[in-house]
C-alpha cells in the first residue's frame, strides 16, 4: 500500500499545483487537464466499487457524469482515499470482475497505480509543470508492471505500448512512460 499512498501524494501535489488558466490545455493522454482529472476520479470510484465486489456493470454506472464540480482537488483528494481504504479492505483473494474480464487483486492494483502514475505525469505536463515523477515510485511501479506488460497491454491499459525507440541508458522513468505509451520528444 505503500505505493499506493505515494501516488496519490504525488498526484495531489500536482493537481494542487495546476494553475486556474491551465485546466482546459490538452495533455498527452488526448485529454484537457480537467478531463484527465476527472477520469482519475471516475476511475478511483470505479476501483471502489469494484473492489466492494460490485459487477462490472454495477461499478462502471454513471462513471461518464461530471466528478470534479467547481473543486477538481476536493473530489481528487476524496476519490484518491476512498480508493486507498478500498484496497485496503478488499478480499486480495478474490477475483474482481473486471469490464476486461476476471482480474485478481494485484493485477488491479498494477493498473489502478499506472494510471494514477502516468496520468499524474499527463497533468504535469498539460499544466506546464515540471514532470518528474517520484523515484520510489517509478522503480516501484516498473518492478510490478515490467513481468506483466504483455498481460497489460491486453487489457488496453498502454495505448500503444513501448516505442521499442529508447537508447539503452534511458531514464527509469522514461522507461516506464515508453511503457505506457507515452511518446517522449526532446
Amino acid at each position: 500500500m505503500v505505493l499506493l499512498e505515494v501516488a496519490d501524494a504525488q498526484l495531489l501535489r500536482i493537481a494542487a499545483a495546476i494553475p486556474a488558466s491551465s485546466w482546459e490545455h490538452t495533455t498527452p493522454a488526448d485529454l484537457t487537464v480537467r478531463e484527465v482529472a476527472d477520469h482519475l476520479v471516475a476511475g478511483n470510484i470505479f476501483a471502489e466499487r469494484l473492489l466492494s465486489g460490485e459487477s462490472a456493470k454495477t461499478a462502471t454506472a454513471d462513471l461518464d457524469n461530471d466528478h470534479l464540480g467547481n473543486d477538481p482537488l476536493t473530489a481528487l483528494t476524496t476519490s484518491c482515499k476512498a480508493q486507498r481504504l478500498a484496497f485496503t479492505h478488499a478480499d486480495q483473494t478474490a477475483m474482481l470482475h473486471h469490464p476486461s474480464g476476471d482480474i485478481s487483486y494485484q493485477t488491479f492494483l498494477r493498473f489502478r497505480l499506472g494510471e494514477l502514475v502516468i496520468h499524474a505525469w499527463d497533468l504535469a505536463i498539460g499544466a506546464n509543470l515540471d514532470p518528474t515523477l517520484d523515484a520510489l515510485l517509478v522503480n516501484g511501479l516498473w518492478t510490478m508492471v515490467e513481468p506483466h506488460l504483455d498481460e497489460m497491454r491486453a487489457m488496453g491499459t498502454f495505448g500503444t505500448g513501448a516505442s521499442g525507440s529508447l537508447p539503452p541508458d534511458a531514464s527509469p522513468q522514461d522507461r516506464l512512460l515508453d511503457a505506457f505509451g507515452r511518446r517522449l520528444t526532446a
